[in-house]
């Protein structure tokens, strides 16, 4: 049966790595977090020999960690820092008491893909996990309901169990986002009052086999990211046959070449944003600047509502006068860091 101390015990804490690998030792941000399943991992390599009916010996092959954090969305720097794994393009400003911070894509004047120690506690003992990297993210917001985000990490094999620390939540004084103070806007246009609900993934592709070399059975440099993926589904409360506020309709969705936003500017083809319910100037903007939706599913039957709902893709925005990127990120709020991240 857990007790108070249980509960008390249990935590998650990153920190970037100055080299790869190496456990900085303090520094550490705990964030609010709902569940982790980061664990340690290893390749079984089994003999084979043809004079026995049972295989007689074993070793282990490449050693290796792995798992999701998972949370509410709140306007922290355990969060903010999440987003920097995959946007190492960080420019940070002030206006009055508020910090902001603008991350982007890794530039051709080479933004380094940052690396994590990960510590997490549970319970009896703490478990550190050392050369961190993200690799997946997923956003999810449906109406009624808090603004979720899950990241995934690849690293290197565990380290040694240690005694607990006692973690100062960096979000404690904050309420996570939910999806009445959200709203979603299409090519510049107005927030659109049709959206039910949205979901976002990034996957970083990261190639977990050339971060191994021999002399070593754990990584020993990050597992490089290749091409980025940058997917999502939307979900309208009806089916769009008309817009009112820029959404695609569903002719648009149907037609012969598809429906591929890229507004002839620097205006993103979906702006997402996330207002803290009691605070209007502590929020999360998400912007993707060249999408191209997918056929809808608008099908009915004796007991659902008629909704549409339509997968998409966002692309690079290459044009001479567009943004130049695919995605961008912006956080505002009182409690961040008054440093960029890459510092």
């Amino acid at each position: 049966m857990a007790t108070i101390d249980d509960f008390l015990n249990r935590y998650v804490g990153l920190v970037k790595e100055a080299t790869y690998g190496t456990d900085p030792g303090s520094g550490y941000i705990y964030g609010e977090v709902d569940d982790e399943s980061l664990q340690h991992r290893f390749d079984l390599l089994v003999r084979e020999d043809m004079s026995r009916p049972i295989a007689s010996k074993a070793v282990t092959g490449k050693e290796y960690s792995e798992g999701d954090i998972n949370m509410a969305v709140q306007i922290d720097d355990f969060v903010g820092n999440l987003f920097y794994a995959f946007f190492p393009n960080d420019t940070q400003t002030s206006d009055g008491s508020y910090e902001i911070h603008t991350l982007n894509e890794p530039t051709a004047t080479g933004d380094e893909w940052p690396s994590f120690t990960i510590q997490v506690g549970r319970e009896q003992k703490m478990h550190t996990y050392t050369g961190m990297v993200a690799n997946t993210l997923g956003l999810s917001a449906n109406v009624g309901e808090y603004v979720m985000l899950s990241v995934g990490f690849l690293g290197k094999a565990e380290g040694a169990t240690a005694a607990l620390v006692t973690p100062t939540f960096d979000g404690d004084a904050l309420n996570a986002l939910y999806f009445a103070e959200g709203t979603v806007k299409f090519a510049g246009g107005a927030a659109s009052a049709k959206v039910k609900s949205v979901s976002l993934d990034i996957n970083l592709n990261r190639d977990m086999d050339n971060s191994y070399a021999l002399g070593a059975s754990s990584c020993v440099r990050p597992a490089p990211a290749q091409r980025r993926e940058i997917t999502g589904t939307l979900e309208f409360n009806e089916v769009i046959y008309t817009a009112t506020a820029n959404e695609p309709t569903y002719d648009e969705l149907i037609a012969a070449d598809g429906d591929d936003s890229n507004p002839a500017s620097t205006l993103a083809a979906i702006d997402l944003e996330f207002k803290d319910q009691s605070d209007t100037d502590t929020f999360l903007s998400l912007g993707l600047y060249h999408v191209f939706f997918e056929a809808p599913t608008a099908n009915v039957s004796g007991r659902d509502t008629n909704t549409m709902s339509c997968d998409f893709t966002a692309l690079y925005d290459a044009q001479a006068s567009g943004a130049d990127k695919a995605m961008q990120v912006i956080l505002k709020g009182l409690q961040l860091s008054a440093t960029a991240y890459s510092a």
